[in-house]
């Protein structure tokens, strides 16, 4: 922002110039004017993370650790998901698993 006058500007003969002030001000107020249009359109972005007008950034994450969810429930989360695989494919040891079955083929040749 760049106002039109410096303060030396407002004054003439020892006296406040009503209209050079009247400038300064209109140039801070359309200069604020802007940053609480900048400062409404990020709080839109960042939304609501629930409830009525949800939406935006909130909400996203929101979503997001709803996906990724808990290992320990079954709810089909992504993280209960990577533990059944991981359970799965076992190790070399544990009978059943596909580790151990690799390892009994591997062996049987």
């Amino acid at each position: 922002m760049t106002l039109r006058y410096t303060f030396r500007h407002l004054f003439y003969g020892g006296k406040i110039q009503k209209e050079r002030l009247y400038k300064v001000l209109e140039d801070l107020d359309s200069a604020n004017s802007g940053e609480g249009t900048d400062i409404s359109e990020i709080k839109q972005a960042i939304g609501k993370a629930s409830g009525e007008g949800a939406g935006g950034i909130l909400k996203d994450v929101a979503d997001l650790k709803t996906a990724v969810g808990s290992a320990d429930t079954d709810d089909g989360s992504l993280k209960k998901r990577c533990k059944s695989i991981e359970t799965a494919i076992g190790d070399e040891s544990t009978e059943g698993t596909i580790l151990a079955r690799i390892k009994a083929l591997e062996d049987a040749e």
